[in-house]
């Protein structure tokens, strides 16, 4: 090992959407994913992590900072995190890493937040080029969003990456194509796709700065998240015909603001849905091999044992569960995400966690593996209203010591500024949502895996169900929450 990677490199490898059980590694073949399970032969599998808020920024924010939505105010795909917060990067740069971020996180400026060297999506479509018009149908021809052919933009894929930045309707707005819809393939090659751009830039970074200082790099890819048009050999693997929707189910024990979700969904047009699907699925399949090119780069170069690989997503996917599509929901499919951490010299191999981990861990965890100071206080820059320690706690213990218990249970939230404002606290066997203003949500989900049977109704005095309400309040009081709408 080179005298100056006395710490290990850290590398996180980040999609966009994925559900946590759709991998080989985890034991569904639907869409193989050979390069991801290399991950998880070389270090250890969470079967049971949760993102913070299944919704890009708010998730991706609280990654980085370590801070629950609630505290940073970074809630909704339009927000943007207050520049006077501490990421992981400022803490890492500040202990002599180079710190590096290719590809999505969805800052919605320009502000770095830490990042010494940044190459985000605009720099992906100054070398597309006259290709960018691909993309561009791509983002007009959303299969469950036929609003995008009107408007043309959707920060959450890039177009814009900087919001605001049309003083107006985007330029695309009568200069795209409507597909029929018959396939999900890409106009674009595969090698012209922001996933394979992302792969070749990470490559090239480390190529070029290994030898320097001990690296942070977030490799971070848009797919599987729309648009869901991917390379045409992998969106044939995926015909629309051949694509299957779960049954929704008798949604009438959910509240009634999901109720209105799953058959509003139920109703809209069963070929889109399909497509939707197989979208995904084929644009799962290509993250998968583009993250292959970056783990053969580490082979190539002999960097296993010098860098910690993380692989994880901001949030799932509900791909058709309980008639859901994307996200936005605090249903497992939605709320759960892939993590696997590996680190040969120091981690076990091909190990398996069951304990119940909160991925806005991840800032501290990694800062432990490092071996660096503690994190300190959460702003750079005093401001009111700012907190004053990180939420999030590391999970080291249980990455290092795969059979340990871990905590007792794991959180997240959702809809902070809208209604109702929704809560979650997850223990090994029971999940419970707080609906604040309308039906509440207990599933046994040792009994229940699947969240089809709403026991609140039944069990709402019982208590099971008023130990998880105070074990939810005890983390964070919904009557504090000063982003509701009034």
């Amino acid at each position: 090992m080179p005298e100056q990677a006395k710490h290990p490199n850290v590398l996180v490898i980040m999609t966009d959407q994925h559900r946590h059980d759709l991998m080989t590694c985890a034991g569904r073949e639907l869409v193989p994913t050979p390069n991801i399970d290399r991950i998880a032969g070389q270090g250890v599998r969470f079967t049971n992590a949760y993102c913070p808020y299944p919704v890009c920024v708010a998730s991706r924010m609280a990654m980085l900072t370590g801070l629950y939505a609630h505290s940073t105010g970074a809630i909704n795909n339009t927000d943007r995190l207050d520049w006077r917060y501490r990421t992981i990067a400022h803490h890492f740069g500040d202990n002599g890493y180079l710190t590096g971020l290719i590809g999505k996180m969805h800052f919605n400026d320009a502000m770095k937040h830490g990042f010494d060297y940044y190459l985000s999506i605009n720099d992906w479509l100054m070398y597309l080029g006259p290709k960018v018009r691909h993309f561009a149908d791509e983002i007009a021809n959303h299969p469950m969003g036929p609003r995008f052919f009107e408007t043309v933009d959707d920060d959450g894929a890039g177009m814009p990456d900087v919001g605001g930045l049309w003083d107006g309707p985007s330029p695309w707005v009568g200069n795209v194509q409507r597909y029929p819809f018959t396939n999900m393939a890409s106009q674009l090659e595969a090698d012209d796709h922001l996933d394979m751009f992302i792969a070749r830039e990470t490559v090239k970074f480390i190529r070029s700065h290994r030898r320097e200082a001990p690296f942070l790099l977030y490799a971070s890819f848009m797919k599987p998240h729309t648009p869901f048009y991917a390379p045409r050999e992998y969106a044939e693997r995926y015909p629309i015909a051949d694509t299957e929707l779960p049954e929704a189910g008798d949604v009438s024990g959910y509240p009634e603001h999901l109720q209105r979700r799953m058959v509003s969904m139920s109703q809209a047009d069963e070929w889109r849905r399909r497509a939707h699907v197989a979208g995904y699925l084929g644009n799962l399949a290509f993250a998968d091999t583009c993250v292959g090119v970056v783990l053969d780069a580490l082979d190539e170069l002999g960097l296993w044992e010098d860098t910690i690989v993380v692989y994880t997503s901001d949030h799932g996917e509900m791909g058709g569960d309980h008639g859901l599509l994307q996200k936005f929901c605090l249903f497992e499919p939605s709320v759960r995400v892939p993590l696997i951490v590996a680190h040969s010299p120091s981690l076990p191999a091909a190990s398996v966690s069951e304990a119940l981990i909160e991925q806005i861990g991840l800032y501290p965890t990694l800062v432990d593996l490092a071996g660096l100071p503690e994190p300190g206080p959460p702003p750079r820059v005093a401001f009111p209203g700012a907190a004053d320690a990180l939420d999030g706690v590391s999970f080291s213990g249980c990455v290092r010591q795969p059979m340990a218990t871990g905590p007792d249970a794991a959180f997240s939230e959702y809809n902070l500024r809208g209604r109702p404002c929704q809560y979650m606290v997850r223990t090994a066997q029971y999940k419970y949502v707080y609906n604040e203003g309308s039906t509440h949500e207990l599933y046994d989900l040792g009994e229940d895996p699947g969240e089809f049977r709403n026991i609140w109704a039944a069990d709402g005095d019982s208590s099971t169900a008023r130990e998880h309400r105070e074990r939810l309040f005890e983390w964070f009081d919904p009557a504090t929450n000063r982003f509701r709408a009034v």
